[in-house]
């Protein structure tokens, strides 16, 4: 937000769902090596395992991460200040260095209805998939996209089992979901809307001049 300018107060979700996104400070990489991801990750599992928080779903970035979780939200601002206080820790006293890690306050969008649920999943397991990082999903080692469809050991099992109950308990319409082109905006850096906005422009013009038949102009 603006310096001087109000907080504005966050949405309350009816359904208890919200996908959170947390970014590093001035745009800093804060997940380089694996042990860092872990580090961060056992801390969030500690949350669910004190009750705080249930994972649905999770993605790690180099520069920012992506949760989706179900909680009261007195409990989430409490789980994921946590989190944040244990990882600047760890982080600074790796780095030698001082300070905040993550932005200030972390941002999050209420999920009201199942529908949404299901796209926001998506899209939180397509984000190495649209910065290139992997082909598929299946392929990105730090999301929660393998625990569905193997075994799960961060989501919440009771989680795991109310969202593949979205997809009729089927594995592979919960793939092919993941497979299916969305072009709504979600929760993310500004970086990664501006891309998405980017490609989903010259996907446009592309089918323009393909349907008048008119030569490819970039």
């Amino acid at each position: 937000e603006v310096d001087g300018m109000p907080r504005q107060a966050r949405i309350q979700s009816s359904s208890d769902y919200y996908h959170i996104m947390m970014r590093g400070n001035n745009r800093e990489n804060i997940f380089n090596r694996d042990d860092q991801k872990k580090f961060f990750l056992d801390s969030l599992e500690k949350q669910q395992d004190d009750q705080l928080i249930h994972i649905a779903a999770f993605c790690l970035m180099s520069n920012h991460v992506h949760i989706v979780v179900k909680a009261d939200s007195s409990n989430l601002a409490k789980a994921i200040k946590s989190v944040n206080i244990k990882y600047a820790m760890q982080f600074n006293q790796t780095r030698d260095r001082v300070g905040h890690v993550f932005q200030d306050r972390y941002r999050s969008e209420a999920i009201e209805d199942d529908t949404y649920l299901m796209q926001v999943i998506r899209y939180v397991h397509n984000n190495p998939v649209k910065a290139k990082l992997a082909n598929s999903p299946e392929e990105y080692r730090w999301s929660s996209y393998k625990e569905y469809i193997s075994d799960n050991s961060i989501i919440s099992t009771l989680q795991k089992g109310f969202i593949l109950g979205l997809f009729s308990n089927n594995i592979s319409q919960f793939t092919e979901f993941h497979k299916q082109k969305d072009d709504n905006e979600y929760l993310d850096i500004h970086e990664e809307l501006e891309k998405n906005r980017l490609e989903h422009a010259q996907e446009i013009i592309s089918k323009y001049f393909i349907e008048k038949g008119l030569s490819e102009a970039k």
